[in-house]
C-alpha cells in the first residue's frame, strides 16, 4: 500500500518538482518494468519446463494488477479495498486456455457491476480460474470452472456465449448468453443485449439491457441504462451514465436506479491509471431517499 501511495505522489507532483526530483520517478517506472520483466519471464522458464519444448512464437502476455479501491456514500462510511490479479500465460502450453489467481471471483461479476459501476468493495474469495476458450463461427465460447481457496474449497462454473453483430460502421449489437453454477447460490443464467452506436470520433453511446436469474431463490434482476462515452484523448475519457434496476420479488418493480459520471486517465500506459466515479443512488431500501457517493480505483499494472 505504502508503494502505491509513493507511486501517486510521486506523479502528482512531478510538475511542481526541480528536475533532479524526476530521478525517482524514473526509477519508480524502471522498477515497474523490472517486475514485468522477471514475471514474464519466470512465466516463460514454466512454460517451456512444462511443455518440454518450444511451439510458439508468441510473447508471454503474463499480468499482474494491484487494485486500490475506495466508497464513500451518505449511507456508509469510508470502505477500502486491495485486489490482486494475476493472469498467468503458458503459451507453449496452452492454446485455447490460460489460468488467472485472484482475490476475489472475477466470474461473479456480470454487466453493469462489471463494466459501469460498482459501489461497494468485492468479497474476499481468492482462488483460481482456468478459462477454455473456442471460436465457434462469429460467436465467442468460453468455460471458466474455479477453485475457491477458502476454509472449505468449492467449485463454481460458468459457461459463456458472446458474440458482435456489426449491423453498420455506426453500430453494432452485442448479445451474450451465460450459463452459473456456484456452490452457494446455485444454478442462474445471465443475459445481456447492447446497442452501441459511434456517434463520432470522441463519443460514443450504449444502450444497456441485461438480465440475471438465480433459480434457487427465484430472483430475477433486470438493468436497463444509457451509457455515453467521451474521449478527450488516448488517455482520458468519461463515461456520464444512468441505469435502472428492477427485481421480480415480491412482485416486479423498481428496486433502484443510479446516475454516475465516472472520469478515467491513463497516467502512464499499462502501468498506473485511476478512475474516480461520483454519482448518486436512490435505493427502494432508502424509501428512494437520494443517497450522494463517490468511489475511486487505483490500478498499479505489471
Amino acid at each position: 500500500m505504502a508503494l502505491l501511495v509513493m507511486l501517486f505522489a510521486s506523479i502528482s507532483t512531478a510538475a511542481t518538482k526541480p528536475p533532479a526530483d524526476s530521478d525517482l520517478e524514473a526509477d519508480l517506472i524502471q522498477g515497474n518494468i523490472n517486475i514485468s520483466s522477471w514475471l514474464d519471464s519466470f512465466a516463460t522458464g514454466l512454460d517451456l519446463f512444462l511443455a518440454g519444448q518450444k511451439y510458439s512464437g508468441d510473447a508471454n502476455k503474463t499480468t499482474a494488477v494491484i487494485e486500490v479501491g475506495a466508497y464513500i456514500n451518505s449511507y456508509d462510511s469510508l470502505r477500502n479495498d486491495l485486489n490482486l490479479d494475476f493472469n498467468f500465460r503458458l503459451p507453449n502450453l496452452e492454446e485455447y486456455w490460460q489460468v488467472t489467481f485472484t482475490s476475489y471471483d472475477e466470474t461473479s461479476e456480470r454487466g453493469v457491476a462489471q463494466n459501469y459501476v460498482r459501489n461497494a468493495p468485492r468479497e474476499r474469495n481468492p482462488g483460481a480460474t482456468f478459462g477454455f476458450f473456442r471460436q465457434l463461427g462469429n460467436v465467442r465460447t468460453s468455460f471458466q470452472p474455479r477453485i475457491n481457496f477458502t476454509a472449505t474449497p468449492s467449485f463454481s462454473h460458468t459457461l459463456t456465449f458472446e458474440s458482435i453483430a456489426e449491423r453498420t460502421s455506426d453500430y453494432h449489437i452485442n448479445p451474450k448468453l451465460q450459463f452459473y453454477a456456484d456452490a452457494e447460490k446455485g444454478t442462474g443464467t445471465f443475459q445481456a443485449i447492447n446497442f452501441n452506436f459511434y456517434l463520432s470520433r470522441h463519443f460514443n453511446l450504449t444502450f444497456i439491457n441485461e438480465g440475471d436469474y438465480i433459480d434457487r431463490d427465484h430472483l430475477y434482476t433486470v438493468t436497463n441504462g444509457v451509457a455515453l462515452g467521451q474521449w478527450f484523448t488516448k488517455s482520458e475519457s468519461i463515461s456520464y451514465n444512468i441505469f435502472f434496476t428492477s427485481k421480480n420479488r415480491p412482485n416486479y418493480q423498481l428496486y433502484s436506479y443510479n446516475l454516475s459520471v465516472a472520469f478515467v486517465q491513463v497516467l502512464y500506459e499499462n502501468i498506473l491509471d485511476y478512475q474516480v466515479q461520483p454519482n448518486i443512488d436512490f435505493a427502494q431500501e432508502h424509501t428512494f431517499t437520494r443517497n450522494p457517493g463517490v468511489n475511486f480505483h487505483l490500478y498499479l499494472r505489471f
